[in-house]
């Protein structure tokens, strides 16, 4: 019999040498520069070198290093590594060279730091600049004569692109040893070593047993489903194990950015005689040393687990939702209602592949914030006896497609899924809301950044600027060569005025403005900026020593609420002709920071608020046990996971022309002849609870869910109570909650309006006003569009696009496939199905409660054979084989003596007899 543990290294799926970057670090090669010598190079004749050179040499290849050069004023030598290091050089007149990378797996909204080490300094500045694309986010000036030069920004998509160039007017160079981009706050690791590529096997006790323990679900606890993982064995400190753990165990070793860490997954696979017995993770539990001899302590683990551990922090603010963004309106409201034919109008294109026009965002009615006024009563066009809506976030903001945020979740982990459950027709038609909470839809300004300045004799534009006695424009250059710089367009470079040219136009201006004194005598200054007519940030008046200067800095935002609006910035002197701004050829003297864009509300802003905040696998945690889901790897790719409802993957679907999971997929095994009968234990399963509660969370501030709850003895809406009384041993009590989310309770909107069924989603105050609020995560299935006959709604007029004062169609969220109910006895196929676990009362003419709900589908067969008098669990050795464990599923049913078994747990030892835990099936 042979045994073998075989690990793999950390890091790249086995692939790690010199130039790769470790796992905090987004820049590849940015240590020894490796690759730069054979990278990509672009010369640049264009006034704005860097901008021309990302258009039209575009990183197209992510984490990989391009070159680029100005030729229009000298042409200096191109990039170049030597001796380890990235030399930049530059020439006379004019010159800029530089690299940029364009990185991977940034986080939007993240803050990023990018410090950079020179070995050699040199004079003229360092640019250190981050783009979206061809859209510049920051570009700051440093001096080249320091020894480490540090730039931050905060990344607007996970693909940013840094540039590193070196600006001079002479000849010179300066040589970079080490470039590192790190989250803000965490230091990168700077020392590698190459580490060979492939898998290694350990070397094992002779008398250590690796004990599996391979576990699809102990019947003990219904919340969880347990996954197969070893317990804990021992590997010797031997000086095979000792290179692969990297002598761990040595207090005095030092981190070099390879060593094994205990706290990244290990790849690990178990062989015995050749057999894959299991395939997953090993995990280091500690280290021990008895009498001088050094064991690891370790387990291994399977991939399910792996998915937990990865998404365990992620919230759905770390996903990208830009692709989802649009104009939030009447128009764009009313096609999310459609599911086929004119959808919603996306700003932006699709980077995802799951964005659909029709299905991906929706629009339902619901009723938010219960704020609706009566029509004829406001002085409005609504009509008489109707509800009037104000504001359009009272009765629409934005759900999800669930299938679209499961696509997205795992389009960026390391795992990818396979479930016929999840591309059935009625949860493809299940959405999540994005509510945004309490207030009123955040407000976002779509904005573009400029970044002018004045230096003196450069470019075009910096000519001297000399104060008046009265108040005058101060300048900024229309063109600083290379650097280019421009001022908005809005900004005209004769007059320096800023005119708005579209309603509600926005800026958000920093600002810096150094102004001198040339006389003999002290001088004063009064500096402001002018909004048409209203002066902002004034400065007061300024005495400046003879000689001396003033800085005049801020920052403010200014909304242009009309188009033709100015904005200027003025100062003027006590004396005529000897206050200017600084004249210095060397460097800019003023600098400004105008991010301009139309105030507007965006969905990219209405999606990353209140769910933004949501855990990823709280998420799937929470529809697995809606579900009751199983998640199984795939026996072929370990990285995939197959996800289905329990009774699917355990239990037949008894219908031959529609076979589900296990229909298609399990073996009937004969073991008979394997058992070991010396040693048999059958035992009931006396552990069972003898009650167990289905709910959702509560939402305390929700008035219709906790009004239910109070009108019924505190019965909770959307909740099951499975009752096994009747098993007079049994005793206690268990609560399954398919947190994170809540139920919903829906009803018609006001008795005088009948059919204006939405879900109630509103809080209410003590002095009886109610308002929206912060609600957990509601999960409800799209009935489509509804056409009134008792009444009609006014929709205001918002965002541009008029309203309608007699509306009499809208989308209809709730948690029941059809309204009214379809309820048959016998039930069909066709009878409307509730996403709530048990029955409850409907309000209105919601129809009559259906047993087809979350218990009745998906939980009742498991506790149909969980609590039936002929269940039994049955413990007994069994002589398994390599061979056996190799091809052995736990959707396997097993024959024992013409008996039907499920297997629920195997401990196996290679070389021994295993012990089987059965279930036996009724």
């Amino acid at each position: 019999m042979s045994v073998q543990l075989i690990v793999f290294p950390q890091s790249y799926e086995g692939q790690y040498n010199s130039i790769t970057s470790s796992a905090n670090d987004f820049i590849v090669d940015g240590i020894n520069f490796n690759t730069i010598n054979t990278s990509g190079t672009y010369d640049s004749a264009a006034t704005n070198t860097i901008l021309d050179s990302l258009t039209n040499a575009a990183p197209s290849v992510v984490n990989t290093w391009y070159r680029f050069r100005s030729t229009s004023a000298g042409t200096p030598t191109i990039p170049t590594e030597l001796s380890g290091n990235l030399t930049l050089l530059s020439v006379p007149t004019l010159t800029l060279s530089g690299v940029y990378q364009k990185l991977s797996n940034l986080v939007i909204g993240t803050t990023y730091e990018i410090v950079i080490d020179l070995s050699t300094t040199g004079t003229g500045f360092v640019i250190t600049s981050a783009y979206n694309g061809t859209t510049m986010i920051t570009q700051p000036l440093h001096a080249a004569n320091q020894s480490q030069i540090t730039h931050t920004w905060t990344a607007q998509s996970t693909n940013d692109t840094i540039v590193i160039s070196y600006y001079n007017t002479t000849t010179d160079f300066i040589a970079i040893s080490n470039i590192t981009v790190s989250e803000q706050g965490i230091t990168p690791t700077t020392i590698y070593t190459d580490l060979q590529d492939g898998q290694v096997i350990c070397d094992l006790y002779e008398d250590e047993d690796i004990p599996l323990s391979l576990s699809v679900d102990d019947f003990k606890n219904v919340a969880e489903k347990v996954q197969s993982y070893s317990k804990a064995f021992n590997l010797p400190a031997t000086k095979r194990n000792n290179q692969i753990f990297d002598n761990i165990f040595e207090i005095t070793r030092t981190d070099n950015g390879l060593n094994f860490n205990p706290y990244k997954r290990t790849k690990a696979i178990l062989k015995q005689d050749g057999f894959l017995l299991f395939e997953g993770y090993l995990r280091m539990l500690d280290i021990s040393d008895k009498s001088g001899e050094t064991s690891y302590n370790v387990n291994l683990y399977s991939e399910v687990v792996a998915l937990a551990d990865v998404l365990g922090d992620k919230t759905f603010s770390e996903l990208d939702f830009k692709e989802l963004e649009h104009e939030y309106n009447k128009t764009q409201i009313q096609y999310s209602w459609n599911d086929t034919g004119t959808g919603i109008t996306y700003t932006n294109a699709s980077t995802s592949g799951f964005r659909n026009a029709n299905d991906t965002v929706k629009y339902p009615f619901v009723d938010w914030t219960h704020q609706q006024l009566i029509g004829g009563s406001t002085g409005t066009g609504a009509i008489s006896g109707n509800p009037e809506y104000t504001n359009l976030g009272q009765i629409f903001r934005p759900f999800i497609n669930i299938k679209y945020l499961i696509d997205r979740i795992f389009q960026v982990v390391p795992f990818t899924y396979e479930s016929e459950f999840f591309d059935t027709d009625d949860f493809k038609k299940l959405y999540m809301d994005f509510n945004w909470g309490s207030g009123n839809a955040p407000e976002l300004i779509d904005s573009t950044g400029y970044y002018p300045m004045y230096w003196y004799d450069v470019g075009v534009g910096g000519v001297a600027n000399i104060a008046t006695t009265s108040f005058t424009n101060m300048i900024l250059n229309s063109v600083v060569p290379i650097l280019v710089n421009p001022p908005p367009p809005n900004y005209n470079t004769s007059t320096h005025i800023i005119t708005s040219t579209v309603a509600n136009e926005t800026y958000d201006i920093g600002y810096s403005y150094t102004i001198e004194n040339t006389d003999s005598s002290a001088r004063t200054v009064e500096c402001q900026w002018l909004y048409n007519s209203t002066p902002i940030n004034p400065s007061g008046v300024i005495t400046i020593a003879a000689g001396g200067t003033f800085n005049y800095g801020g920052t403010f935002t200014q909304i242009m609420p009309t188009v033709g609006d100015t904005l200027q910035v003025q100062f003027k002197a006590s004396v005529g002709s000897v206050v200017r701004q600084k004249q210095d050829t060397s460097i800019y003297t003023a600098s400004t920071a105008m991010n301009v864009g139309v105030s507007s509300v965006t969905t990219n802003t209405l999606l990353q608020t209140l769910r933004g905040e949501l855990g990823q696998w709280d998420f799937l945690k929470g529809l697995l046990t809606m579900f009751n889901l199983v998640t199984l790897p795939d026996e072929d790719n370990p990285s995939n996971i197959k996800i289905e409802p329990y009774k699917n993957i355990f239990i037949s679907s008894g219908d031959t022309a529609n076979p589900n999971f296990f229909d298609n997929t399990s073996t009937e095994l004969d073991w008979t002849d394997k058992i070991d009968v010396s040693e048999m234990k059958l035992m009931p399963l006396t552990d069972l609870n003898k009650k167990t509660i289905f709910k959702f969370v509560e939402d305390e501030d929700d008035f219709a869910f906790m009004n239910y709850k109070r009108q019924v003895d505190g019965h909770l809406y959307g909740s099951k109570k499975y009752d096994a009384t009747a098993f007079t041993v049994l005793a206690g009590e268990d609560e399954i909650i398919a947190e994170p989310f809540a139920a919903t309770v829906v009803k018609p909107l006001e008795g005088m309006w009948s059919d204006i069924i939405t879900p109630a989603l509103y809080s209410m105050n003590e002095d009886g006003t109610s308002e929206g609020f912060d609600n957990s995560p509601r999960i409800m299935y799209n009935n489509g569009i509804k056409t009134l006959t008792s009444c009609t709604y006014n929709v205001p007029d918002q965002n541009g696009v008029s309203g309608n004062t007699v509306e009499d169609d809208f989308l209809q969220f709730s948690h029941l496939t059809s309204i009214p109910t379809v309820v048959n006895n016998p039930p069909l196929a066709s009878d409307t199905q509730d996403f709530h676990f048990g029955i409850c009362q409907l309000f209105g003419s919601l129809g009559v409660p259906t047993p087809k709900n979350l218990f009745g589908i998906y939980w009742l067969p498991y506790y149909n054979e969980l609590y039936d008098p002929d269940t039994r669990i049955m413990s007994i050795k069994v002589n398994l084989t390599a061979g056996d464990m190799n091809t052995f599923k736990f959707y396997d049913t097993v024959f024992i003596k013409n008996r039907k078994f499920r297997v629920n747990k195997i401990d196996y030892k290679p070389g021994d007899l295993a012990t089987v835990e059965f279930i036996l099936i009724p």
